[in-house]
């Protein structure tokens, strides 16, 4: 006879057997005690939520980084705009004064 029960194979993805209750026990329960029996048999979901998190606040920095680099190339390029626009001066008038005798 085998110490593993039928019904071993049917706790969930979360989840792990007891042997002891002959029960599946989730495997949140491993947080609050890590001692318990079995409990390596759970997959971390604690690595996997960190991934997630960490690809999600590099994209978002990312994204805002490109946003602030785009609106200050616009702001430049039309401030350049607006700049050309301007009237021209009337030149300036080149005189030959005591510093510049030949």
């Amino acid at each position: 006879m085998s110490d593993v029960s039928p019904c071993a194979g049917q706790c969930g993805n979360s989840e792990f057997w007891n042997s002891d209750g002959d029960v599946c026990v989730p495997c949140a329960t491993c947080k609050q005690y890590p001692k318990t029996p079995s409990c390596n048999t759970c997959k971390s979901t604690d690595e996997s939520s960190d991934v997630w998190k960490l690809a999600a606040i590099t994209s978002f920095s990312v994204l805002a980084v490109v946003l602030v680099g785009a609106a200050l190339i616009i702001g430049v390029m039309v401030h350049r705009r607006k700049s050309n626009k301007r009237p021209l001066r009337e030149p300036i008038e080149e005189t030959a004064g005591p510093l510049y005798q030949a």
